[in-house]
């Protein structure tokens, strides 16, 4: 059985930078919306800690799928917008939209206890 984590299969690499939980939906927010601020992806993310944030736009970026945009303000800001490796990926956003839309139900909504 080969390897899983093999460097010379596309899917593995791949996935060494897009794999990880929240990144896809990193990128869905920057198809949807176009370029975002960290703050806009704690709102969009909820459940999103800084650091898993931080670290998720820091794989994107390294990868080359993502690019972060400094402005000339005090303090120091940045905005997130997809590179075209980036922009890539929205037929496979796509494609995985239309997968959940036939394979994973919606769920009802969790009430809050009261």
């Amino acid at each position: 059985m080969p390897d899983p984590l093999d460097p010379r299969c596309p899917v593995a690499r791949t996935l060494d930078i897009i794999g990880e939980r929240w990144s896809f939906l990193i990128l869905r927010d920057l198809v949807l919306h176009g370029p975002r601020k960290f703050s806009d992806f704690q709102t969009s993310l909820g459940a999103i800690s800084p650091n898993t944030l931080s670290a998720r736009l820091k794989t994107l970026e390294d990868g080359g799928v993502i690019e972060r945009r400094l402005y000339d303000e005090h303090p120091p800001r940045a905005e997130y917008l997809l590179t075209p490796k980036g922009a890539a990926l929205r037929p496979v956003l796509r494609a995985l939209r239309a997968w959940g839309e036939q394979h994973a139900p919606r769920r009802a909504p969790t009430r809050a206890a009261s």
